[in-house]
C-alpha cells in the first residue's frame, strides 16, 4: 500500500491584537471595541458577557458593544456558529475592567431638553476645564469616556478634537498632545513652547497652536499706571511643527501687528502686565492654503496666506485696526474657536463689552472683493451669557452645537430653536454655595468613540486559530476587510515572507461597510506568509496573521498524488526554474538538486 508524505505544517497565527481588548486590560470607556480570530466556516458570532448576563451576535469577527457600568469587571468569550446554528468552536473566557470615574467628576449632569426627532444622534466629547480633564457624554448626559488627566502634565488634558486615526487632540498646561482612546500619549510638544487655548492636528499630518509670547514694550497710553516706562506685552505665536517638533511655520504677533493696534479696554486694567492679543484658535485649511486666527483681545479674526504670512483680510473692530478691510464687522467682541464650514467662518461671539452684553454664534460669508455677509446668527438666551470660553460646530444634519462657556451648558439648535441641552454643574468648595456651573471650553458630537477600527477574515483560510492553513495549489488569497468605524479609511494591505514584502496595496473602504481585496499568490512559493493590514493614518493599529501552504512533500504538480510525473517535474523544475518550493525539497536541506530526484525516485520505487 502506497504511503504518502504529508507535512502537517504547524500554523502559527502571530496575530498582532488577536483579541480586543486584550486579557485583564483595563479601561476608561463603556463603548467597547471587540475583535476576536477567525472561526472558519462561522456564519455568526456570539459574544458572550459575563457567562449569559447579556449577549451580543455579529456576522463579523468583531462588534462595538454598550450597556457597560464604570467600575465593573466582566468576562467575555465568543463562540462561532454555522449557518444552521450548530456550534462550531468557541475561544477561552477573557477579562477586562472598567476604571470607576473620577473622584471629581461633576455631582450633577442634567439633561434640560431633547427633541429625538431633531437631534443629531450620537455622544459629545467635551472638556471639563475647570475640572482640568475631557469626557464624553451620551444623549442622556451619561458618561461614555474619560480621559486619565495622570497622563498628562501637571494633570491636565482639555479635548479639542477626535481623529479619523482614532487618536485625540487636546492641550494642558503649557503642552499639545495627541492621545489614544486609553489616555496613551503619542505625541507631545517640546517643552520650549508654551501651548494654550488651541492645537489641531493638519491634513498634512502635522500640529498647528498657538504659543505663548511676551515683550517688554513702552506702556500704551492708557496703561494702568502711566509712571511705567515699559510693560510686558502678551502676544501669540501661531505655530506648525512636524511629529518631531521642527517649526515648519512661525506667525508672530509682535512682527506682524502693529503696536497701535490694541484694545483699550485691556490697558485700563493691566497691571503687571498687557493682555495684548489673547488668541484662543488657529486653523490651517490645507485646500485653500489659508490660516485662520482669532484674536480675542482685539475682536479679530484674521486670515492669513500660508506662503507669504501676509494679512489677506482682518474680519473685526475697526477701532482696533490700522487697516480697514471691510464696512461691516457685525458688532461681535472677543469671540472664540473661529472655524471653516462650507467655505464661511463660524465662531462664538461672548459679546464682551457690548451694550448689550449678548452671547450669540455666527455664521458669516467672505467672497473674494465682497463685503461680508451674516448668513446665520443664534443668539443665546440671557441666562447663557458668557464672557469666555464657548465655542459652535456644525453637525452633519445641519443642527449646530455650541458650548456656552462658564454656564456649564452645551446645547444643539436647529436654524431657530433649541433640540437639546444639557447643563453640568459640581459641588461646590463653598458650605454657602450648593452647586457651581463646571466651565467647558470645546465639545464635539461623534457618532461613537470609534471611528478607525476594523477586523478582517480570509473566507479560503482552512485549519483554525493557532492552526491555519491555505492548500498548496491555492492561487488566491481572498480577504474581507470589515471597516466598524464611522470615518472612512484607506486600509494598507501587504503579503511577505519574514522580513521580505511580496505585495503591497491599499483601498479605500467607507465607514461601516466591507471591502474585499483579492491576492494573486499564484507567482509565490513561499513556505510561510504574513498577511499584514493597518488603517494608512494609524500604523499602531495593524492586524496580522501568518499561514502556511500545507503540502505533500514530493508532490511537485500538486495533483495529491507521488509518481512518475512528479520526478520529471523535479528534473524540469532543476533544470529550467531552479527556485525553491517546498515540495520539492525532497531531504529538507533547503536546497534543490539530484540529490533530491535520487530519493524521490527511491521513496516511488520503495512504496
Amino acid at each position: 500500500m502506497k504511503k504518502n508524505i504529508i507535512i502537517a505544517l504547524v500554523f502559527s497565527i502571530s496575530f498582532s491584537n488577536d483579541f480586543i481588548p486584550e486579557n485583564y486590560k483595563t479601561i476608561n470607556y463603556t463603548q467597547v471595541f471587540f475583535k476576536w480570530p477567525q472561526i472558519n466556516n462561522a456564519s455568526n458570532y456570539k459574544l458572550i458577557i459575563n457567562d449569559n448576563n447579556n449577549i451580543f451576535t455579529s456576522s463579523e469577527n468583531s462588534i462595538i458593544a454598550e450597556d457597560f457600568n464604570f467600575g465593573e469587571n466582566y468576562t467575555w468569550q465568543v463562540c462561532g456558529y454555522d449557518e444552521f446554528e450548530n456550534l462550531i468552536q468557541c475561544y477561552d473566557t477573557l477579562e477586562f475592567s472598567i476604571n470607576n470615574l473620577p473622584s471629581n467628576y461633576p455631582s450633577d449632569i442634567n439633561l434640560l431638553s431633547i427633541n429625538e426627532q431633531e437631534i443629531n444622534e450620537g455622544i459629545t466629547m467635551l472638556d471639563f476645564e475647570s475640572l482640568h480633564f475631557s469626557a464624553a457624554l451620551n444623549m442622556y448626559g451619561e458618561p461614555i469616556w474619560f480621559a486619565d488627566k495622570n497622563q498628562f502634565t501637571n494633570g491636565w488634558i482639555s479635548v479639542t478634537e477626535i481623529l479619523d486615526s482614532g487618536n485625540i487632540i487636546g492641550f494642558g498646561q503649557g503642552k499639545g498632545y495627541e492621545f489614544t482612546l486609553d489616555s496613551d500619549v503619542v505625541f507631545e510638544t517640546s517643552s520650549s513652547f508654551g501651548v494654550h487655548h488651541s492645537i489641531h492636528k493638519t491634513d498634512n499630518d502635522t500640529y498647528f497652536f498657538i504659543d505663548a509670547e511676551s515683550q517688554e514694550l513702552p506702556c500704551p497710553l492708557d496703561c494702568y499706571n502711566p509712571l511705567d516706562s515699559t510693560i510686558e506685552w502678551k502676544g501669540d505665536r501661531f505655530i506648525e511643527v512636524d511629529s518631531n517638533n521642527n517649526i515648519l511655520w512661525d506667525w508672530n504677533t509682535f512682527e506682524n501687528l502693529s503696536m497701535n493696534e490694541f484694545n483699550p479696554m485691556w490697558t485700563e486694567t493691566s497691571t503687571s502686565y498687557f493682555d495684548w492679543t489673547h488668541s484662543n484658535s488657529v486653523y490651517f485649511n490645507v485646500e485653500n492654503n489659508i490660516v485662520y486666527a482669532s484674536i480675542r483681545n482685539l475682536s479679530r479674526i484674521s486670515a492669513i496666506n500660508y506662503s507669504t504670512q501676509e494679512i489677506i483680510w482682518n474680519l473685526g473692530n475697526p477701532d482696533f485696526m490700522d487697516s480697514v478691510y471691510f464696512d461691516n464687522y457685525f458688532n461681535f467682541s472677543h469671540q472664540h474657536s473661529a472655524q471653516i464650514f462650507n467655505g464661511n467662518i463660524l465662531f462664538f461671539d461672548n459679546g464682551r463689552g457690548n451694550n448689550p452684553e449678548v452671547s450669540r454664534c455666527m455664521e458669516i460669508s467672505i467672497n473674494e472683493n465682497e463685503n461680508p455677509e451674516l448668513e446665520w446668527e443664534f443668539i443665546l438666551p440671557d441666562s447663557l451669557l458668557t464672557l469666555s470660553r464657548g465655542e459652535c460646530d456644525r453637525l452633519e444634519n445641519g443642527n449646530t452645537l455650541i458650548t456656552a462657556g462658564r454656564t456649564g451648558n452645551i446645547l444643539e439648535v436647529n436654524n431657530d430653536e433649541i433640540v437639546w441641552q444639557i447643563s453640568v454643574q459640581t459641588e461646590s468648595l463653598s458650605p454657602l454655595i450648593d452647586n457651581q456651573s463646571v466651565s467647558i471650553y470645546r465639545s464635539q458630537r461623534i457618532n461613537n468613540l470609534h471611528p478607525n477600527e476594523f477586523s478582517f477574515e480570509i473566507t479560503n483560510l482552512s485549519g483554525e486559530f493557532q492552526n491555519y492553513t491555505i492548500e498548496n495549489n491555492q492561487q488566491i488569497l481572498d480577504v474581507n476587510i470589515f471597516n466598524k468605524g464611522w470615518a472612512p479609511q484607506e486600509y494598507i494591505y501587504e503579503l511577505s515572507n519574514n522580513d521580505t514584502v511580496l505585495f503591497n496595496e491599499s483601498i479605500t473602504i467607507l465607514n461601516n461597510s466591507t471591502g474585499n481585496v483579492l491576492i494573486n499568490i499564484n507567482d509565490f512559493f513561499e513556505n510561510e506568509y504574513i498577511l499584514r493590514i493597518y488603517p494608512q493614518n494609524n500604523i499602531d493599529k495593524m492586524q496580522l496573521l501568518s499561514f502556511y501552504r500545507n503540502f505533500i512533500l514530493g508532490d511537485i504538480n500538486s495533483d495529491n498524488l507521488i509518481n512518475i510525473l512528479d520526478i520529471v517535474g523535479l528534473i524540469n523544475h532543476i533544470l529550467y526554474d531552479n527556485y525553491y518550493i517546498p515540495e520539492a525539497d525532497i531531504n529538507q536541506d533547503n536546497v534543490i538538486n539530484i540529490i533530491d530526484v535520487v530519493q524521490l525516485i527511491n521513496y516511488i520505487l520503495n512504496n
